[in-house]
């Protein structure tokens, strides 16, 4: 794999985990809080999490 690629991979990466964090805070604010979305959410952005990492010492 080129360096851009991860590079830019990484970055997507970054965006997602961003949003993800973004629907977990809306999704919290809300006064009828949907418990099994926020897990799914967490699950989710800890996935991304995990990739991000794992992509990040690929380059290194």
């Amino acid at each position: 794999m080129e360096y851009m690629e991860v590079d830019v991979s990484i970055e997507s990466l970054k965006i997602q985990h961003a949003q993800l964090d973004a629907a977990i805070k809306e999704e919290e604010s809300c006064v009828w809080k949907n418990m099994i979305r926020i897990e799914q959410l967490k699950k989710e952005k800890l996935r991304k999490k995990d990739e991000l990492l794992r992509k990040s010492l690929q380059v290194n």
